[in-house]
């Protein structure tokens, strides 16, 4: 597991069944917090900050919930800082026999459930996938009847991050291997490289393909939240910021290199990227994380709604509880206020849950839907469908421009059309999550693809170039690898090494297909501004 992990909400502190069986479809009065539910039904809602939504930019479920649409009988799994199995709004979903604390200290192994009362952060994230619907409580999932597994992979600090645990989770056990989609709203933001280590860190990953029957899990991951900056980044995010460009990248995780994986990155309630949502190649959608909740924000980039989500149960714990450290974000997060008295009595809920953590999330409800739906979708369809149905938003945006030595030079592309028809952009992958396009593309899907790793799949190596990398240059230096045949290409994993004296903070890296789509896999000006030895990316 990599050593730095991010939890991917964005903490601003001070300073497999049958879709034909699913239940009836829930009535929104049932769920007395749903009207603040943004993500799932905009119609311009705060949520409690000082600004309001754009109304349409939501995951468009409200017909599908109307339909009856549930998730039942699809397996997700939470791996987190655990998950508050006792909640009210989450406790039916739980599934006992799909529970792990990978805590050395815990008093019970198969409980999750946080011991810290700050680890409220796999709790939101499981309330946005399957927080029970038309119960009386609080709001709802996406998925209201998905079955709930959680661990805690990530409360425990050094002692949850050997190789033994990461395989436990990552379908290694009975808990975890019954999975259909893993929720992973976690990743790392390294200040020098990470390479990919193929035979350790990316077996486990893998061998999500052999899994579900043959079908494998996919796993949902979250893109990062330094598209600005990020602690501990000692200034290095300065260069991406005066260009306007993304300080880390989201292919600086190892494990979002991976095709078992899907990358997803966040939007706000107006539809457009989320201020902090690291970009990226390897994204393959985006899901909506909103900005900070704030009901007075200092600066305006995080004003905005956050998503509403099941938080520690009780007032003693979890994001909305009395003694918190610093001041409450909003009304409805303060349990002294008149608002948290009306709507928040036993501090169960938490409206500032954002972050890529929050739009991984609301991914793998519409994957959860999308299963429920057809069971028979393997891993690979999954990426299929969610490539052809998600939206294409922030359309209008111009591509990013730079001088270069006295030259144009086009360093973020912008929307890009491929050569299968489809948009792509570096913020927002395919685009934002349509749910109700997913799931009538997976009722109707017939192109199914084996859930293996294709039989052509591996490492093509390419001659070394030898060459030097010239300074202020937009031509560069290039490298082709010819493919015999015809071939459909679902990813590519590019191995770059440098050596000599180059700062990877200068380095831009691109791939160009057949076709002529350009694709910038790493973008100049980026975090690895302090290295200046041999890497390996």
């Amino acid at each position: 597991m990599n050593k730095n992990r991010f939890r991917c909400t964005f903490l601003l502190l001070i300073l497999a069944g049958c879709g034909g069986g699913d239940s009836p479809p829930p009535a929104a009065k049932g769920d007395p917090l749903y009207e603040h539910q943004w993500h799932l039904n905009n119609t311009g809602q705060t949520n409690f900050s000082s600004e309001a939504a754009v109304p349409g930019f939501d995951l468009n479920v409200a017909g599908l919930f109307a339909a009856g649409a549930t998730g039942r009988g699809v397996n997700v799994l939470v791996l987190d800082d655990g998950l508050d199995i006792r909640h009210p709004d989450l406790a039916a979903n739980v599934d006992p026999a799909r529970l792990r604390n990978f805590d050395p200290g815990a008093q019970n192994a198969n409980d999750p459930t946080p011991a810290d009362i700050n680890d409220a952060h796999g709790t939101a994230v499981a309330g946005i996938i399957a927080a029970v619907a038309d119960n009386g409580v609080g709001g709802r999932g996406i998925a209201p009847s998905a079955s709930l597994g959680g661990a805690n992979l990530l409360g425990c600090g050094g002692a949850c991050g050997d190789a033994t645990t990461v395989i436990d989770a990552y379908g290694g056990v009975p808990f975890s291997a019954n999975a259909a989609v893993i929720n992973a709203s976690y990743g790392s933001d390294p200040t020098a490289p990470e390479p990919i280590d193929v035979d350790t860190q990316g077996a486990p990953i893998l061998g999500f393909a052999a899994m579900r029957g043959g079908k494998g899990i996919v796993m949902v991951k979250s893109a990062g939240n330094a598209f600005r900056d990020f602690k501990g980044d000692n200034g290095q995010c300065a260069q991406a910021q005066a260009h306007g460009l993304s300080c880390q990248n989201a292919a600086f995780d190892p494990e979002s290199l991976f095709p078992q994986v899907v990358t997803v990155g966040a939007v706000n309630a107006r539809g457009v990227k989320s201020s902090y949502s690291t970009a990226g190649a390897s994204l393959l959608a985006a899901g909506l994380g909103g900005e900070f909740g704030m009901a007075n924000p200092s600066t305006p980039q995080v004003a905005g709604p956050a998503l509403l989500s099941t938080d520690l149960a009780g007032c003693d714990r979890g994001y909305a509880r009395t003694h918190l450290p610093q001041p409450h974000r909003n009304d409805f997060e303060n349990p002294a206020t008149d608002t948290a008295k009306r709507l928040n009595t036993s501090c169960d809920y938490t409206s500032i849950m954002n972050g890529t953590s929050a739009a991984a999330p609301t991914v793998t409800g519409i994957v959860a839907l999308m299963l429920a739906a057809n069971p028979a979708l393997s891993w690979r369809d999954l990426r299929v469908i969610l490539a052809k149905s998600s939206r294409k938003i922030d359309a209008n945006r111009a591509p990013l421009e730079l001088d270069l030595a006295g030259a144009p030079y086009v360093a973020e592309p912008g929307w890009t059309r491929n050569d299968a028809g489809l948009w792509f952009h570096n913020w927002y992958g395919y685009g934002l999550v349509d749910g109700a396009a997913a799931v009538a593309m997976a009722k109707s899907y017939t192109d199914y693809l084996p859930g293996g790793q294709p039989a052509d799949s591996g490492w093509i190596d390419s001659a070394a170039l030898n060459l030097a990398v010239p300074v202020a240059d937009a031509t560069g230096v290039t490298d082709s690898i010819a493919f015999g045949g015809a071939r459909v290409i679902e990813a590519v994993q590019i191995r770059v090494s440098v050596g000599g004296d180059a700062i990877l903070g200068d380095l831009g890296i691109e791939l160009l297909s057949p076709s002529g789509t350009r694709s910038v896999l790493m973008t100049a000006h980026n975090v690895f501004q302090a290295t200046a030895t041999v890497n390996d990316l």
